[in-house]
């Protein structure tokens, strides 16, 4: 027996619980209602909860790190936004279903901004996911490239609501594109003019191109 030690005895026969402490060679014991140990246990499992405060709407996952830092995926649940390429403005552009995944420290610094494409359908972990058919996002997980764009900083988690739309308003180039993420093969001038006044679900039928990965991949990115 170590030391110093707390051992708990259970005698079903009497229905005691006993609670034996061993401190520097002295041994005490005291009876303890089943109750009260019970609650005893669950108090000290709880002791260590992180608060999340009120949480961005459409927020569909978080992950919060024992320092405070939190990892979030939102849904973006509208079909437009206002989007630019070079010196085209493209408002109110039709958009597939997309998702965005992002890490916020302690003081609501952003960091690791990440952009997926998936089903037209409430997300689940299983919801497929498709290549991003424009630029700047590249790589498997869609990272963002926001080039010399400041990101804006957050006093609270709600109101990181609004960075999708900050990062779909920073203007496009043609970093990252590739005409062979879309159906149609198309250059990025030639699909822009294409879709402006489709209707978003026309994306599923004739552009996007499924990239083997699924919602939940995106979130463990």
């Amino acid at each position: 027996m170590n030391k110093d030690e707390l051992r708990i005895r259970i005698i079903p026969e009497d229905g005691q619980v006993l609670i034996e402490t061993h401190t520097n060679g002295i041994v005490k014991c005291k009876e303890v209602q089943e109750d009260a140990l019970l609650d005893c246990i669950k108090n000290s499992a709880m002791r260590d909860y992180v608060n999340s405060g009120l949480l961005p709407s459409d927020c569909i996952h978080v992950k919060i790190h024992p320092n405070g830092n939190k990892e979030y995926c939102l849904w973006y649940p509208h079909l437009y936004a206002d989007i630019s390429y070079h010196e085209t403005a493209y408002p109110n552009f039709p958009l597939p279903r997309l998702v965005f995944a992002f890490h916020a420290d302690t003081e609501g610094k952003i960091s690791g901004c990440r952009m997926g494409v998936i089903a037209d359908e409430r997300p689940t972990m299983e919801t497929v996911m498709y290549r991003y058919p424009f630029s700047n996002v590249g790589g498997s997980m869609g990272t963002i490239c926001i080039g010399r764009n400041a990101l804006p900083q957050y006093k609270t988690p709600h109101a990181l609501a609004s960075l999708p739309i900050f990062l779909l308003s920073i203007p496009n180039g043609d970093h990252s594109f590739n005409a062979l993420n879309n159906k149609l093969g198309m250059q990025y001038r030639d699909l822009l003019e294409h879709l402006k006044g489709k209707d978003p679900s026309y994306y599923y039928s004739d552009v996007l191109i499924p990239n083997e990965k699924t919602l939940k991949d995106f979130i463990g990115g």
